[in-house]
């Protein structure tokens, strides 16, 4: 069952949820593009290895806290595909690296593409919204940053979608917005002096969003598309005159635009199913997440994360809504031990920003 809420806050009127607890830590993989199925039922959790037990990736159900079992081992970072029926990741079964998913609703799980070993070592990558393409960050052996890989699941042809000297691609992920362009991360090597954000085309052409200098401070590596629009949003470094560290911005624009926050810097960002509303994390005293409104500019805290860093990834909120904008989904590492959580929004109180 999913038990009884471990606090309520006091402001949001928010009930906070154990979700999926287990001795293991866990982690909710990312907020960028929450893993989690359409109808806002069920949610990916990962679970990290100890000396005593095999980490995985199980499905956790919001409604009556149930739990299935995908995959055991060394649990590995599933593939951008945010609010659909599939989750997509990569397992390796008898020496052969695979792309698989399982469904979310039936748990069936399907062998989807071989991966070949001689392209080299393979991010995450991400599937598109129509299951067409699975585009995906590769390092070729001996090499010190990765290029971007397309592989058509119908015909199954490999090209290179991206190939930018000096650059390390990473945080590939599909639009939504029916044009199945690849929102890429590109740091610039080997200092990180710069860091950009571009979009793919299937053919291969790149075009830059207005992000990193002259445009604004350095991005801080943390974006997502906005609902099924071609902009994104996006938070950066320290913004000198202007308390505000988030923005919106689309590839054409000459230049992005100011998300209005008057708190501390945002880290982590993510935006709601519906394309209206975004979320994001602080450095503040008990990491509040907040929600805010694209339209009204308003936002709130919604709740305290009270996770406490530790330099590993499961000590970051990472939050994300699930599809129905009902729960806020995080991790936080209470008490040396990092599970997820799940903040049950009160009736009206989104409505209200």
């Amino acid at each position: 069952m999913l038990g009884e809420p471990v606090e309520t806050d006091p402001e949001s009127g928010a009930q906070i949820y154990l979700l999926g607890g287990d001795e293991r830590p866990a982690d909710n993989i990312y907020g960028e593009q929450p893993y989690s199925d359409p109808s806002g039922r069920r949610i990916a959790i990962r679970y990290y290895n100890t000396p005593e037990q095999k980490g995985g990736i199980s499905i956790v159900d919001l409604l009556d806290g149930s739990r299935y079992e995908v995959l055991s081992g060394k649990p590995p970072f599933p593939a951008f595909h945010p609010w659909e029926e599939w989750l997509y990741y990569q397992q390796s079964v008898d020496g052969v690296r695979w792309l698989r998913r399982c469904n979310y609703l039936t748990m069936q799980i399907e062998d989807v593409a071989v991966l070949p070993p001689e392209r080299g070592g393979y991010s995450y990558g991400t599937v598109s919204p129509d299951h067409r393409y699975f585009a995906v960050a590769v390092r070729p052996e001996g090499a010190d940053a990765s290029v971007v890989h397309l592989l058509d699941l119908q015909t199954d042809e490999w090209s290179v979608l991206l190939d930018k000297p000096g650059y390390h691609a990473k945080h590939e992920q599909f639009s939504r917005d029916g044009r199945n362009r690849v929102l890429i991360q590109l740091n610039q090597m080997p200092d990180v002096e710069q860091v950009l954000l571009g979009e793919i085309e299937i053919g291969g052409e790149m075009r830059l969003f207005p992000a990193d200098q002259p445009h604004t401070p350095r991005p801080t590596g943390h974006e997502a598309w906005i609902g099924s629009s071609a902009s994104v949003f996006f938070s950066t470094g320290t913004n000198p005159g202007n308390a505000s560290n988030v923005w919106t911005g689309r590839v054409g624009d000459a230049g992005p635009t100011l998300v209005p926050f008057k708190a501390t810097r945002i880290g982590h960002v993510a935006v709601s199913n519906c394309g209206r509303y975004w979320v994001g994390d602080t450095g503040e005293e008990g990491v509040p997440l907040y929600i805010g409104s694209f339209e009204t500019g308003r936002y709130r805290r919604a709740v305290f994360s009270r996770t406490v860093y530790d330099g590993k990834q499961w000590a970051h909120a990472h939050p994300y809504l699930t599809a129905d904008n009902k729960w806020l989904i995080f991790t936080a590492r209470r008490d040396d031990r990092p599970q997820v959580y799940g903040a049950r929004l009160a009736d009206g109180w989104l409505e209200s920003l």
